[in-house]
């Protein structure tokens, strides 16, 4: 993008005595005057003159430099984007792609206990659904009270 030290043909860093040096040879060449009839010498004459205009005056042209600072920084070109990965090792490597081997992990470790505890709760308690046993008896025997033995169930 043309700015107005490429207007007037002068490096950023001339003097102003240099600044008012091109603009008064440019203005000599580029006058409507010495090219009557010619439209781009009217445009060319107008582009001199804003150029001149911001480039004299310190604070206008200081601010000229900033625009020029700013608009340098915003079009330089991003940086390009990672190649994609060879193979699917590479993408799947852990050490490279930690984070996510983690939160998988605690995604199942986190569903196992809620599918745990919901089959734990929907079950009913196993030793409920069983008829108690009966008491041995040398339990019995112990127990002078009760008066009646019933003989165990496990023979040993």
């Amino acid at each position: 993008m043309p700015t107005y030290y490429d207007v007037l043909q002068v490096e950023r860093d001339a003097t102003p005595e240099r600044v008012r040096a091109a603009y008064r040879k440019l203005a000599q060449k580029y006058h409507p005057d010495k090219m009557p009839g010619n439209v781009n010498a009217v445009r060319a004459m107008a582009a001199i003159n804003a150029a001149y205009e911001v480039l004299s005056d310190a604070h206008r042209r200081a601010e000229h430099d900033l625009w020029i600072r700013r608009a340098s920084q915003t079009s330089q070109p991003a940086p390009a984007a990672a190649p994609l990965p060879a193979n699917i090792w590479a993408y799947l490597h852990p050490a490279t792609n930690w984070p996510w081997y983690l939160l998988f992990g605690t995604l199942a470790v986190a569903l196992g206990t809620v599918a745990t505890a919901m089959y734990l709760t929907a079950m009913p308690a196993r030793a409920a659904s069983y008829p108690m046993a009966q008491p041995c008896a040398a339990t019995v025997a112990a127990a002078p009270a009760a008066g009646t033995t019933t003989p165990c169930r496990h023979r040993t």
